[in-house]
């Protein structure tokens, strides 16, 4: 039970077991102009060892794939490739409780799109897009998206965590298992505070105690884990230290036009990172929560679209608030007093959306009782929507492109949500709240440990 409360805590997602199996294998087509080429590729960052319980004498492996705009003409691609899937679909089904005969029948989909090359990029380069997956799943979870932006011209590389994620295998030939251990009690104590609390006052008073609560747990340490994973890699990017794999895609990318997108503990993990990398210019977050101390009550300093489930119809954890006009992000990525006033700072919520539904399994998944897992949006329509809200505040914030993300919104079916709410509460209580006594923002400091508790006083 202890692991089911660890995936609770960090996916969201309760257990469905399902006794029959329904298959839907239908990814939408991506409507770029670009077919979509993809390859697998693995990193080695050498200066840590012994990570997430690999053995002390082992440096961190990163495998990962990666989605390319691409020539015509190829036939479409496995959506798993026949080792991907022999590894990482029996341990999602452990991972998240499904039918195993549900996750192997995904080794038979094919996605829609195939490519033969790399096509010609333009003068300026492909961006690049870095695309981090949820606790306990798999890099090619979103694929959908990923092909998306692929065929809009965007370079997009995905990479597991292993031991965080499936079970993954490297190059040479072993296999990194998901790391199934419960977290610390003080963190579960205190989640189960902070998720409970009446009110802003009492939620905003457990913030001083987080940071202590995630010293020594497996969710403070997987934080600095994926942090430090996504900096290697787009560091590595950016010097050019890549396999032979990556090598031929450097020439046609512009890794200083970046932008990182999560879903879940990957959502939170791209705000985390975003703030302390220059060159990243945009983050989106899909329906990930906030895990970073120095973001609460404190500017991300980027560009940052928070897209959530809807907590109102299907609330993350039972007993939270189903307000509409309250969400626990409104206490992350701008000060309270003035959150929901940054134009920058996008957040939306998807009406019907569990918190699964924003990953390729409501496609290509369903089981029999859709709902149960994914809520009551349309998975086809919700992912067409999701991709074109995305690509349009991509473009405009790495493109320049022509600002579209509000009709895309519009056009979706999607809301949006301003925490006037918690703004209005934190001025009201602005004289109760000390200055400099908040956690410096990552983005101006740009530090890479873990930063101390935010300082504030209800």
């Amino acid at each position: 039970m202890a692991r089911y409360r660890l995936l609770g805590f960090v996916l969201c997602l309760s257990a469905v077991v399902c006794p029959t199996t329904l298959l839907a294998c239908a990814l939408p087509a991506p409507d770029g102009s670009y077919a979509v080429g993809s390859r697998a590729f693995q990193l080695e960052d050498a200066t840590r060892m012994g990570v997430s319980g690999a053995p002390a004498d082992a440096s961190r492996v990163l495998p990962g794939r990666v989605w390319f705009p691409a020539l015509r003409g190829g036939p479409p691609a496995p959506y798993l490739t026949t080792d991907e899937a022999a590894v990482q679909l029996p341990a999602l089904a452990r991972n998240l409780g499904y039918p195993p005969a549900e996750t192997a029948a995904l080794a038979d989909c094919l996605t829609a799109s195939g490519g033969t090359g790399i096509a010609q990029a333009p003068a300026s380069g492909f961006p690049l897009v870095v695309l981090d997956h949820g606790f306990f799943l798999y890099p090619a979870q979103n694929t959908a998206l990923a092909q998306s932006l692929a065929s809009d011209g965007y370079v997009v590389l995905a990479l597991a965590h292993p031991g965080d994620s499936v079970d993954v295998a490297l190059e040479d030939g072993s296999v990194r298992e998901t790391l199934l251990a419960p977290d610390a009690p003080a963190l579960n104590a205190w989640r189960k505070a902070f998720h409970d609390a009446p009110d802003h006052a009492t939620r905003t008073g457990l913030l001083d105690g987080y940071a202590k609560a995630l010293i020594g747990s497996r969710l403070g340490d997987s934080q600095q884990v994926w942090r430090d994973d996504l900096l290697f890699a787009i560091d590595a990017l950016q010097r050019g230290a890549l396999p032979d794999a990556l090598r031929p895609l450097l020439s046609v990318t512009d890794v200083d036009r970046l932008a990182i997108i999560g879903m879940s503990f990957g959502g939170s993990t791209a705000a985390t990172v975003c703030a302390r990398r220059t060159t990243c210019r945009a983050a989106v977050s899909l329906d990930g929560l906030n895990f970073d101390p120095a973001l609460f009550d404190a500017p991300v300093g980027r560009p940052l679209l928070l897209v959530h489930g809807d907590w109102i119809a299907y609330p993350m954890y039972a007993g939270t608030p189903v307000d509409p006009a309250y969400h626990a992000n409104d206490y992350a990525y701008e000060r309270w007093v003035d959150v929901g006033t940054d134009p920058r700072i996008v957040r939306i919520r998807v009406p019907g959306s569990r918190h699964m539904a924003f990953s390729d399994l409501p496609l290509l998944m369903p089981g029999d009782d859709p709902v149960a897992r994914y809520g009551n949006a349309q998975p086809q329509a919700m992912a067409r929507g999701l991709a074109a809200v995305v690509r349009a505040f991509v473009a405009e914030h790495l493109r320049e492109a022509p600002p579209t993300v509000a009709s895309e919104i519009e056009r979706a079916g999607f809301e949006r949500h301003t925490p006037t709410q918690t703004r209005d509460w934190a001025r009201a209580h602005e004289r109760h709240l000390q200055p400099g006594d908040r956690a410096p923002c990552p983005a101006r400091t740009g530090r890479a440990t873990l930063p101390g508790p935010v300082r504030r006083t209800p």
